[in-house]
């Protein structure tokens, strides 16, 4: 008699295995960032193919439908860059980036606004500086 209790579509609020899957790509960190600065535009490139181009010129960026390649709006704020997006769900983020101290490692930091209530959710991710691979040495024919 009876059956299960609470909330259906698998206790999950709905959430298809579709939407899990577009988040834990969107949230997943990089294992390695390549970032080329040649302004007014800031490429950041990751181990995992996703690509974002950073405007800081206020031109009008158009949203991209494919997910590993993105465009957006940027922003100084003082040493950080600052671009805000809408994650899969639609919901309003803020991605920053920002060197730290010594010049060692990078920083970047996701906050999010999740659920109903708007519940803010920091997200940081910190990054080692790796120096380019020493050029070959060319060696001549004696």
């Amino acid at each position: 008699m009876g059956g299960r209790g609470g909330m259906g579509g698998g206790g999950r609020g709905g959430q298809s295995d579709s939407d899990r899957e577009k988040m834990h790509l969107f949230l997943e960190p990089a294992q390695q960032l390549t970032i080329t600065q040649k302004e007014p535009e800031i490429d950041v490139a990751d181990d995992s193919d996703r690509q974002f181009a950073f405007y800081t010129d206020d031109r009008k960026v158009e949203k991209s439908k494919d997910a590993s390649h993105q465009e957006l709006n940027a922003k100084w704020q003082e040493y950080r860059l600052v671009a805000e997006g809408k994650d899969p769900k639609g919901n309003k983020y803020e991605r920053s980036y920002e060197v730290l101290d010594g010049n060692q490692q990078l920083r970047e930091t996701f906050l999010l606004k999740v659920g109903r209530s708007g519940t803010e959710v920091s997200i940081r991710y910190v990054y080692d500086l790796v120096s380019p691979p020493a050029k070959a040495q060319q060696q001549t024919a004696h």
